[in-house]
């Protein structure tokens, strides 16, 4: 999913050239199998809201104070 793809990118979870299998594969090792489905469910609602693919909210963010593309995307 394209959201699941750039918030996970954005904050390091996985390489800037990760393909979808890879980051598929990056995302199953860091989440439980049991968190799996929301975790994937919350990182589209958070691609969708606040980490926008051209004009990101990072000043709304949550998770800003971890991220390393905080408000440099």
């Amino acid at each position: 999913d394209t959201h699941v793809h750039r918030v996970s990118r954005r904050l390091g979870l996985i390489g800037s050239r990760a393909t979808a299998e890879g980051a598929q594969t990056a995302l199953e090792e860091l989440v439980a199998p049991s968190e799996r489905y929301r975790f994937h469910l919350h990182l589209i609602e958070h691609g969708r809201m606040v980490c926008l693919s051209r004009r990101p909210r990072c000043g709304d963010c949550v998770l800003n104070g971890l991220c390393p593309s905080a408000f440099s995307a």
